[in-house]
């Protein structure tokens, strides 16, 4: 004779209505969990990152000092030359004439384009060649840099055949790289709206900032006498005073390009003169300590930032109850806190209650079986994802909750892959779930043992002690069992410890026959694409999901190991339960 059970109180719509007092949001940890929003994701994020973000910013924070201390110094000297347009009057004027003529007037193109004179090639190299600056090994070529090497191994291990050398050749790109790097190091700006122009060069030492300075104004103002000089030259009346004055204006500048010392020598013939000669530099300019370092830092935050909120856009780990209830339109019961206390075993929420693990569970256990009318008796499913998840020590902790409280309370090991709570509760039971499976007796009772008065226990396979394991063949799926399961369920609650989705599809087969089922995730480890599939899996086998708690796999390490060692040891924490009569 068949027996088909009755299912274990459910109500009639698994998928619309709800259990009374599961509308819950648990709030007790509010701060990270900032409301869900994408902003809100981003700023946990960011927190949760921030060991991270910070270590990243004081490696940046150590380049930019390193590259600071290492760097070679660099000096920088200025000098000024202001634009002065003299009066050019013919050969033979009298004083009258001089006095009555107006001094030309300067435009701000015209200033523009003394800047381009001095920066111009013709006069940089004239005081380039003048002070010999191309044996000057600072301005020599250095080859290529770190990056220059790199790519260079990369991208030249096919190498062209290189011409033949020419030593001609060589010295010539020798020298134009030198002039090249000198001229890099040379700034030309206009003060303001002024026709003053400041001169600055970026030397290795103050002497020579100082000298190469000087030379390039000076060589600005020798250029202006020598087109003074042409014009003057081109008159029809050549005076010998005035030549002579010429070649005096030309020998002092010849001299102030030479030795980079500007005196008080006098420049009539020039538009320019030169109203600031370069100081020697107190310190050095380069590298600006302050400035790289602040860059670093900046480069630091902004990039970490930056790489916190790509992972975070490609991340599909579960991070908070608020990401839940927004992307999977489920509620989450409960966030398990981080245990610190030790070991979690099995009765940590009664022996350590004021910890914030058995305020979690006593939360759980308000919500599952305390909200609400009971008319009936409750039966709940705890499965995770995968393996690890936890699903056996909420188990226990739940079930000792509930007895203690003087509830009749069942907890089955319905983990026949990993039989965890069986090797902590009865390694050497006669008797297990595996023994139902090929049974072929209609009504059976399921072999319950004894923990305390109000708990029962029941082990999934038996003589685990002896290393026996489950048939891989069995269902819980088989009419025994859900028989059992039934007349079980009509006398206590049930606490079912489930197989996890991923290595065993029991949930499935017997999770209709259930009150509910809770998904057990781990933070930070869960993939929501993987819940997402649960709960899929689970609804189309007509099984209610009534939420998922949320804890972390720190919490849950060793607990099977501990259990095996006890059990081999012949050691128990708890007197060894006895068969129920």
């Amino acid at each position: 004779m068949n027996y088909n059970p009755p299912p274990v109180s459910r109500t009639d719509d698994v998928h619309q209505t709800p259990v009374a007092g599961l509308e819950h949001i648990d709030l007790r940890n509010s701060e990270n969990d900032p409301g869900g929003s994408l902003v809100g994701d981003l700023i946990a994020a960011i927190r949760r990152r921030a060991l991270g973000l910070g270590v990243w910013i004081l490696l940046c924070f150590s380049i930019g000092v390193g590259y600071a201390v290492t760097a070679q110094p660099e000096f920088v000297a200025s000098a000024q030359i202001a634009l002065e347009p003299r009066v050019r009057l013919p050969p033979g004027a009298d004083a009258a004439a001089a006095a009555s003529a107006a001094a030309p007037l300067l435009d701000s193109a015209q200033a523009e384009s003394q800047l381009q004179i001095i920066r111009s090639a013709r006069n940089l190299r004239y005081v380039f060649d003048t002070l010999k600056l191309n044996a000057d090994p600072a301005y020599a070529d250095k080859g290529p840099g770190l990056v220059g090497r790199i790519l260079g191994g990369i991208f030249g291990l096919v190498k062209p055949a290189s011409p033949p050398y020419d030593p001609d050749e060589a010295a010539m790109r020798a020298r134009e790289i030198a002039f090249q790097n000198f001229s890099d190091r040379v700034q030309v700006r206009r003060l303001g709206q002024s026709y003053v122009m400041e001169v600055s060069f970026r030397g290795l030492t103050p002497a020579d900032t100082t000298r190469i300075t000087n030379s390039i104004a000076a060589a600005y103002i020798r250029d202006q006498v020598l087109v003074h000089a042409v014009s003057e030259q081109r008159g029809t009346e050549f005076l010998q005073g005035r030549i002579t004055l010429i070649q005096a204006e030309k020998k002092a500048a010849d001299d102030a390009v030479a030795t980079g010392v500007i005196t008080d020598f006098l420049f009539p013939d020039s538009d320019a003169r030169i109203v600031g000669s370069a100081l020697p530099p107190l310190a050095a300019s380069y590298p600006q300590t302050k400035l790289i370092v602040l860059l670093m830092v900046t480069f630091g935050l902004i990039t970490g930032i930056a790489a916190i909120i790509a992972l975070h856009n490609f991340d599909r780990r579960v991070r908070s109850p608020a990401q839940i209830r927004r992307l999977l339109e489920i509620d989450c019961l409960v966030s398990v806190p981080r245990f610190k206390s030790g070991m979690l075993k099995d009765t940590t929420a009664l022996t350590q209650p004021d910890s914030e693990f058995a305020l979690a569970l006593r939360l759980l256990r308000t919500v599952l079986f305390a909200a609400g009318p009971k008319s009936h008796q409750i039966a709940i499913g705890l499965v995770g994802c995968e393996g690890g998840e936890g699903c056996s020590v909420l188990s226990a902790n739940l079930a000792h909750l509930l007895a203690t409280s003087g509830t009749q309370l069942t907890l089955v090991d319905a983990n026949l892959p990993k039989p965890d709570l069986t090797w902590r509760f009865a390694p050497r039971a006669t008797v297990g779930l595996d023994h139902l499976v090929p049974s072929s007796v209609g009504l059976v009772d399921l072999p319950e043992l004894k923990v305390t008065s109000s708990l029962n226990f029941v082990p999934a396979v038996s003589s685990l002690a002896t290393g026996r394991k489950a048939d891989p063949n069995a269902f819980l799926g088989s009419q025994p069992i859900r028989a059992g399961m039934a007349r079980l369920g009509s006398r206590r609650d049930l606490i079912v410890d489930l197989a996890s989705l991923e290595t065993s599809s029991d949930a499935q087969a017997i999770g209709h026959m259930l009150t509910g089922v809770v998904l057990v995730a781990t933070l930070n480890r869960t993939k929501l694409d993987q819940l997402s599939e649960a709960i899929r899996a689970l609804r189309s086998s007509d099984t209610r999901v009534l939420g998922i708690v949320l804890n972390d796999p720190m919490r849950f390490r060793n607990v099977r190991r501990l259990a095996r060692v006890t059990a081999s040891s012949g050691m128990q924490s708890e007197p060894e339960p006895a068969v129920e009569s």
